[in-house]
């Protein structure tokens, strides 16, 4: 279980899951890797994020992400520190992106229990890291670690948007800036990190 553990928790966490890819890098069948994905799951210690599709579109990814649910022990596996948040190589964006998709499940889980939470991302890897969908209502979340904004950032959430047509209710960008922004999809919004807690 450790052999497991230490990488997948490291370098893992945000990412889409390939458990063959996997299995091979740690020298296990698929299978044996599946049952030790399962049982970190069963843990808590890891969550898949199933991808949004709708069954007409060819074009989209199917793929699962894989969150590490404690992002301070993914921190500490990876060896990540804080000096490492200002440098730009670190691996800091897929953690933070994981800490983000945990807490919006928690405090949607506030609200109700019929909620949906999956990712999207289609063949031109144009993503958004969360999607939340209540009943026939839909909303976008992408999380980006830098302190500015271009518009190219929403450019998932506008394929979002184009894809779950008139079930799209609006998203948000998570980014480390200070200003609440309009983005170029309608009812997008850029956000400051802060407003988790808010």
């Amino acid at each position: 279980m450790l052999k497991i553990l230490r990488p997948f928790l490291a370098y893992r966490t945000g990412t889409l899951l390939n458990v063959s890819s996997m299995a091979n890098e740690l020298k296990m069948t698929r299978e044996t890797t599946e049952k030790y994905l399962s049982i970190l799951e069963r843990l808590f210690l890891v969550r898949r994020l199933s991808a949004w599709h709708r069954n007409q579109s060819k074009r989209l990814v199917k793929t699962p992400k894989v969150h590490v649910i404690d992002s301070g022990l993914a921190t500490t596996l990876g060896g990540l520190k804080t000096d490492d948040w200002n440098n730009h190589k670190s691996n800091f964006g897929p953690v933070l992106e994981s800490f983000v998709v945990q807490q919006l499940i928690c405090q949607a889980s506030w609200i109700g229990s019929d909620f949906k939470f999956s990712h999207y991302r289609d063949k031109d890897q144009i993503e958004v890291d969360l999607v939340i969908e209540r009943g026939q209502q839909l909303w976008g979340v992408e999380v980006k670690k830098a302190a500015s904004i271009n518009p190219k950032d929403s450019a998932g959430l506008a394929r979002l948007a184009a894809q779950a047509g008139k079930r799209f209710q609006g998203g948000i960008l998570l980014y480390c800036g200070n200003n609440t922004l309009p983005l170029t999809q309608a009812n997008c919004y850029a956000v400051p990190m802060n407003a988790l807690w808010q």
